[in-house]
Order: C-alpha cells, then structure tokens, then sequence
C-alpha cells in the first residue's frame, strides 16, 4: 500500500564533544521514521539523553540530563522538494555525583530548517514497482536562535556544551536512499554537519553520521505498525576556543536503534530508544548512558 510507505531521515548529530568533560544538548535533534512521504505534517517531538562525564575523576564525575521539547513541521514550498523546521525547547541538568549540586539550564534551543530533493520516488507515480525506492538529497541550516553563555575564564559553569544553543550558523548536508519491498524496507542515511565560530569565538566540531535501519510494515484493523531496528555510528574531531584545539573533546560511537511508529488514519505516534554499543567519548570521559525520542504528529 503505497500511502503506508515511510521514509528515515535522521539529521544533527549527537555532540560528543566537552570542555570541562559533559554531554552536550546542543544541535542534538534528529528525524526518526517520518509518515507518508505525500503528506504535509505538523507535531511535537520528545527528547531525553543521558550521559556520564569525569568518568576517572571521582570528585569530579558528574551525569547530565538533557530533555528537548520540539515542533516540528514538514511542507511542500516546490514539486518534489520538503522542508523540514525543528524549533526545540532545550532543558537541562547537571550533577555532581560526591556533592549532589545541580546546575540547570533552559530555554529556546536552535532553530533549524533542512530542504531535500527527491532524486528519485516511486510513490508519487501510479506504476507499480517491484522494488519501491525514495532518493532524497538535500542541505540546510541551524540557525544561533539558543542562548550560548560561555567564556573559558567564568567561575560558574565552565562548560562550553551545557548551553541552550551554540551561538553559531551551521550548515547541514544530507542524503537518505530508502528501498522496501513488500512490507520490509532498508534504509541508509549520511548526514555532515558543519558548525563555524560563534561571537565568543568557540568552534565545535563537524560531525559526520551514518545510518542503516531496517524496518517491517505490520497492519492490524485500522492500526499500522512500524518496528524498525538499526545502528547509528557518529565521528566529530576536536572543539577550539580561539584557534586552540581542545584535546578533551571529539571521538565516536556506535549505538544501537530499536523504536517502533504506530499510525491510525492520520495521527502518528512513535518511539526510539539508543543503547551505545562502542564508544570513546572525550577520551573516555565522556559515555552516553542512554538515549530516547518520541513523538506526536498529525498529517494534513
């Protein structure tokens, strides 16, 4: 049933990066499994990500929480080509583990916008096809609409990443290639993220992503279910302040995806969970814990 065909974007990748060791809740949004590649969206997302930092500094270990409350929106401004804007709230928390003190964080995140071409798309033709393929190959932008208040001799929090937003213009190029036959499907998706140096003059990194995901088309009466499962592995380089390179930041990882979408007429609903199967964050100071998405959408 083409209407129930669904496409994977996934785009802004986890920043593995520290200065003191944190997790980082800046640039972090990305697409899970997106409905109906025909129809218009708007919705809410839900983000939560954990990390451990300081790992082999006992007085120094700390675990951070940071949780995104997001908008997101998908329209058709020309023939074959969508644009994507995400407009998160960005919450966080961060704990001393010896001493319990909390520092938080909130407020508006950065907003970002991402335009694809369908190269390719079988679905929006009335031939039937043995194998049903999406091509999408599209770039965009984040834009420093998030507070970023650091400087590296402040007594208060001395960390570059616990921040709303990260205070510079960064661009996004990304490409999806989804192919499914009968009711299973693969997915592979490259993103390259490249950030440049905001007012205080900090430079993260650029990341660089891929994506392979498999997933089933499962109906039951009105219902449609979606399970999916994947790998998502992620590689930034070092942060500077300055022109000065920051040995304590930079490194990959390789996660585990499991999520599943569940659709009825034209709501959808959907869940992603990340568990880290290999990683080397900050030089080892730095884990990732755990990672979880979900949203609520509504097709027009």
């Amino acid at each position: 049933m083409k209407n129930l065909f669904f496409i994977l974007i996934l785009l802004n990748s986890i920043n593995a990066s520290a200065c003191d060791i944190c997790g980082c809740g800046n640039g972090s949004s990305f697409f899970g499994i997106l409905p109906q590649s025909h129809y218009k969206f708007g919705g809410i997302r839900f983000q939560n990500k954990t990390f451990e930092s300081h790992a082999s500094l006992p007085l120094l270990k700390t675990e951070e929480n940071f949780q995104s409350i997001e908008p997101w929106l998908r329209l058709y401004p020309f023939p074959k080509t969508q644009l994507m804007i995400l407009a998160p709230f960005q919450y966080g928390t961060q704990t001393v583990v010896s001493t319990n003190k909390q520092t938080k964080i909130n407020g508006m995140g950065d907003v970002s916008a991402i335009m694809h071409y369908n190269i390719k798309n079988t679905f929006f033709d009335s031939t039937a096809h043995k194998l049903d393929q999406i091509w999408l190959i599209g770039g965009g932008i984040k834009l420093p609409t998030g507070k970023f208040d650091y400087t590296s001799d402040k007594s208060t929090v001395d960390n570059p990443n616990f921040q709303a937003g990260t205070g510079s213009l960064d661009f996004i190029i990304n490409s999806i290639y989804t192919i499914r036959k009968n009711n299973w499907g693969f997915n592979t998706d490259l993103t390259y993220k490249i950030n440049t140096t905001n007012k205080n003059q900090y430079k993260y990194a650029n990341k660089s992503r891929l994506i392979l995901n498999v997933f089933n088309q499962i109906a039951a009466k009105d219902f449609t279910f979606l399970p999916n499962a994947g790998v998502l592995s992620e590689y930034a380089k070092y942060d500077s302040e300055k022109g000065i390179k920051n040995n304590l930041t930079g490194g990959y990882m390789v996660n585990l995806m499991v999520g599943s979408e569940i659709y009825y007429k034209k709501i959808t609903a959907g869940f992603s969970f990340q568990k880290p199967m290999k990683q080397n964050l900050s030089g080892g100071e730095l884990k990732l814990t755990n990672s979880f998405m979900g949203h609520v959408t509504l097709l027009f």
